[in-house]
């Protein structure tokens, strides 16, 4: 078991550093929830979950996670991508999430991560902003 352990990690690593810089153009998601399910918003599995399911079979590898559950409710919580992040803050006693999901990956890649995250969420009302970022979409000569 430990074995296999250490041949994975090994391997993830050597995968991480043949791994190359994206564009530095990128499309940035701002999602507001509203009227949300109190348990999901306090639950740090299940947007750890719906973070890592909303990248697996894209080009986005996650380089880091890291979330932390306030007392009594809410969450902070981020996965730290090989072209950007996707990071999430809740506020449980309002029934609000505020989630942010910025890649370098293209428009369709990262349209598809936040349409799995919006399905995921049980709620009410919901505002997104797309916003163009990068070095050649703001870089005026």
């Amino acid at each position: 078991m430990y074995n296999e352990q250490v041949r994975k990690t090994i391997s993830r690593e050597r995968s991480l550093m043949q791994m190359h810089n994206t564009s530095p153009d990128g499309v940035h998601y701002l999602i507001e929830f509203f009227g949300c399910d109190r348990k999901q918003l306090n639950s740090v599995a299940f947007w750890k979950r719906t973070f890592m399911k909303s990248v697996s079979n894209t080009s986005m590898k996650v380089l880091h996670s890291h979330f932390y559950k306030f007392i009594p409710e809410g969450l902070t919580g981020y996965l730290l991508l090989s072209t950007s992040h996707i990071s999430i803050h809740t506020w449980a006693e309002l029934s609000y999430a505020a989630c942010d999901v910025f890649s370098c990956a293209g428009d369709e890649e990262t349209g598809k991560t936040v349409k799995h995250i919006v399905a995921m969420v049980q709620h009410e009302k919901i505002k997104i902003k797309k916003l163009k970022r990068g070095f050649r979409v703001n870089a005026k000569t």
